[in-house]
């Protein structure tokens, strides 16, 4: 099984240079699987030291719901959230290796997470970050699943907790993760075609 590209993104970006803890939800923001919303939302709960980016694509009245909840966040909060707009292609890797934490927030009640693995998870790792997710069956059980941060259930405050608790001074390298997904995945293949070989 493979659950998407294993192509490690070669560094381009040194991170934000302002002393804060930059964190990235990246995707849609289609209110059903719920991700952009309540990854902006977590910044109520994180300190000064925290800077919240939305990056993603959604329909013009959805764009302008979360720029409201952007909005209201800020005049509230102590750490900064920002709808950072769509990024694609070169300008996305290059926003998420100035970044240090990729979230996974997707709501986990919809029926298609029986069945798809979030690639956000690959991307973020593919381009150095730490990633925080909801743990569900198609995550954890996978080759990715001890090497990511999980909150239990779909709460700004609980998914902001996981964020703060975080150490970004320990030894961490999930370009490597990437990597060795790729070298096993390469050897597992190489494997199979050698027996069906011999089988012929």
């Amino acid at each position: 099984m493979v659950h998407g590209t294993y192509q490690v993104e070669r560094m381009r970006e040194t991170k934000f240079d302002d002393n804060r803890v930059h964190v990235v939800y990246a995707g849609t923001l289609d209110s059903r699987k719920g991700g952009a919303f309540v990854a902006a939302a977590s910044a109520e709960f994180l300190d000064e030291n925290y800077h919240v980016h939305i990056i993603g694509f959604g329909t013009r009245e959805q764009t302008n719901h979360l720029e409201s909840i952007v909005d209201r966040i800020n005049k509230e909060s102590e750490a900064i959230v920002s709808y950072d707009g769509l990024l694609m292609g070169e300008d996305y890797v290059r926003f998420l290796q100035k970044c240090h934490i990729g979230l996974s927030t997707q709501n986990p009640d919809g029926e298609y997470n029986n069945t798809s693995f979030p690639s956000k998870i690959l991307s973020y790792l593919a381009n150095g970050l730490r990633v925080v997710t909801i743990r569900i069956e198609a995550i954890e059980r996978s080759v990715i699943g001890d090497k990511v941060y999980y909150y239990e259930e779909q709460d700004p405050r609980e998914i902001a907790s996981v964020i703060s608790r975080i150490d970004l001074n320990q030894t961490y390298d999930s370009r490597q993760v990437i990597n060795g997904l790729d070298a096993e995945f390469s050897d597992r293949l190489m494997k199979l075609l050698d027996s069906d070989t011999e089988l012929r």
